[in-house]
């Protein structure tokens, strides 16, 4: 199951949760675009660089990830007021974006933030 927090909300509430089907499809066709147009940073120590420079527009986090870069990166991008996308599981997080294991990616380009976010609180 997938999730997405709003950064602009001023609750920080659940924009939208889904079960993985043809919007996550989706939203995946969307993050290797990003990937391929160098617009992510894919990794927990490259998101959290990222984020750190200001550079983030939309942080997705892979549901298993360890709880201390979980702390580590929601800290970062709720101080940003940027949104969360939780992925379903490190492995197909990775994949997604044509990599290894990743437990969070970040999109560093507004179009394909607004994109993600038109495509989940549109299901």
């Amino acid at each position: 199951m997938a999730t997405i927090m709003g950064g602009n909300l001023p609750t920080r509430q659940c924009l939208k949760e889904y079960r993985p089907g043809a919007e996550i499809k989706r939203i995946a066709n969307y993050l290797g675009i990003a990937m391929k147009a160098g617009m992510v940073a894919a990794g927990d120590r490259t998101a959290l660089e990222t984020l750190k420079s200001g550079r983030a527009e939309l942080v997705v986090m892979a549901s298993d990830i360890s709880p201390k870069t979980a702390q580590e990166l929601l800290a970062l991008a709720s101080k940003q007021a940027l949104p969360l996308l939780w992925w379903p599981d490190m492995n197909s997080l990775g994949l997604t974006v044509g990599k290894s294991r990743r437990g969070a990616v970040v999109i560093k380009d507004k179009g394909f933030t607004e994109s993600i976010i038109k495509l989940c609180i549109s299901h």
